[in-house]
């Protein structure tokens, strides 16, 4: 318990760290700590399934760290070809090296490896895309509630799971997915959403009275899109539960003692950022 309590206070470090990022505009710059902790998200997932070819490996975590720099420096526009087409070299490069060392690959290594490094990157970049979103917009979003909607999506994906683990610790009886995560309840569940919509809604009475300058963002908005986060933060936890099942390891890797790899980490936020991405998508939409 003392181990996860002390790496949870760095990554809360860590995560306040990008926020200051967020709210001076260094958006941009974020795409460094994208790129290398994505590369070990990649590499994490490749480890699990088992996969011994190297070379594959390398290319998806060497792809896996360039995506974010593409995105946020817009090196789409120096590249004289499509981003589309550059995924398609991509897949065929990947099957070429499965027909190369084919005793030592298969095709769902294959599928690991374009799975992590594109999906990875892609959906941790989502967060610059919020940005770019509403930085276009500063009729309705100013800084600061750029740097909230990020917060809340952070507690949707991490302290709801703090919430749940606590709470489903003490109340928990009821399975919520026993065969895919035994361990987690539908009471730790309820306990983490209602905790990290208590949290938001605080969170947000505080930014309403010393940063907002118009009422864009709204309470009665604030509770069924963070409830809404929490539920696909649960999801994405689950779905990386299935790939961990799948293969028979309990974590994606060590890296941050008590809490597992960097994927066991990001897992539901890698589902949380797009779906917030969505959500502020048609909140412009309606509002234009």
């Amino acid at each position: 318990m003392k181990q996860r309590i002390i790496t949870g206070i760095l990554a809360a470090l860590l995560a306040i760290s990008l926020l200051v990022c967020v709210g001076l505009g260094y958006t941009k710059y974020l795409s460094i700590i994208v790129a290398i902790f994505g590369a070990i998200g990649s590499y994490e997932i490749m480890r699990v399934s088992k996969c011994k070819n190297k070379v594959l490996t390398g290319l998806a975590c060497a792809v896996t760290a360039f995506i974010p720099f593409y995105i946020a420096f817009d090196l789409g526009s120096l590249i004289p070809v499509s981003a589309g087409v550059l995924i398609a070299v991509y897949v065929i490069a990947m099957l070429m090296i499965m027909l190369k060392w084919y005793d030592i690959t298969r095709f769902e290594h294959v599928a690991l490896a374009l799975f992590g490094s594109l999906a990875i990157p892609s959906s941790i970049m989502t967060a610059y895309k919020v940005d770019e979103l509403c930085s276009a917009h500063p009729e309705l979003f100013q800084r600061s509630h750029i740097v909230f909607i990020l917060l809340c999506t952070m507690f949707a994906a991490w302290l709801c799971d703090t919430f749940a683990y606590f709470f489903g610790s003490k109340f928990g009886k009821r399975k919520l997915s026993p065969k895919i995560s035994p361990k987690k309840s539908v009471e730790g569940a309820i306990g983490g959403i209602a905790g990290t919509t208590v949290s938001c809604v605080i969170t947000y009475f505080i930014c309403d009275y010393f940063f907002f300058a118009n009422d864009t963002i709204k309470v009665w908005m604030v509770i069924p899109i963070v409830i809404f986060l929490c539920v696909i933060g649960m999801c994405g936890d689950l779905s990386a539960s299935v790939i961990k099942r799948n293969f028979g390891e309990k974590d994606f890797g060590t890296l941050f003692p008590g809490h597992g790899g960097v994927l066991d980490r990001i897992d539901s936020f890698l589902f949380t950022m797009p779906a917030l991405y969505v959500i502020l998508s048609i909140i412009v939409a309606f509002a234009a």
